[in-house]
């Protein structure tokens, strides 16, 4: 949460920035659930072919779609939480300015990707609603279902990849520690 340098409540940038990490919170809570979801497909459909010689048809192209789906809606909290891979022996051994700069930096390339990334798979999205399209599969799911999950992840992950740039800016840490689940073994 950000607060003010004496404890205040936080200023209007700062519930801004609360905001998009409530919506990175709830990006996490979906992946979660997408995680739990692949699991009931794959076990429904181990004891289907065990139990029953039943295969469920859409039990491997529906996980995938949660897989996908998983990745970019937990994109934005993962962030938040400084949880991707990061090399950072660069940032830890040069002076404090020349890392902030790197820092700041990667984090503009990051909001330029993220952007791309968001538009892309928003278009995407746009023309298979648009066009009607199918899934090649036996299911025939209309794609843009599939790919909603994508786009509204991405732009989660844009968003908070904005807020990163914001907290920098105000001289505040871009990553939480406190939000990952595990500690670094060091």
């Amino acid at each position: 949460m950000s607060v003010g340098s004496t404890g205040s409540p936080p200023d209007p940038i700062g519930r801004v920035l609360d905001t998009i990490d409530g919506l990175s919170m709830w990006g996490a809570w979906a992946s979660a659930g997408c995680v739990v979801a692949i699991l009931g497909l794959i076990v429904a459909e181990v004891v289907g072919r065990n139990l029953f010689n039943v295969s469920l048809y859409f039990a491997w192209e529906f996980s995938a779609y949660f897989m996908g789906a998983a990745f970019m809606l937990g994109a934005a909290y993962a962030l938040r939480a400084g949880a991707q891979i990061r090399v950072n022996v660069l940032l830890e051994n040069v002076p404090k300015p020349v890392a902030r700069f790197f820092d700041l930096f990667s984090t503009l390339c990051g909001l330029a990707i993220g952007i791309y990334l968001t538009w892309a798979l928003g278009e995407m999205t746009w023309f298979s609603w648009m066009r009607e399209s199918r899934s090649p599969e036996k299911s025939e799911l209309l794609r843009w279902i599939a790919q909603f999950p994508l786009a509204f992840g991405s732009l989660l992950f844009t968003l908070q990849v904005a807020a990163r740039l914001g907290r920098l800016l105000r001289g505040e840490p871009g990553d939480d520690a406190s939000l990952r689940i595990g500690q670094d073994i060091e």
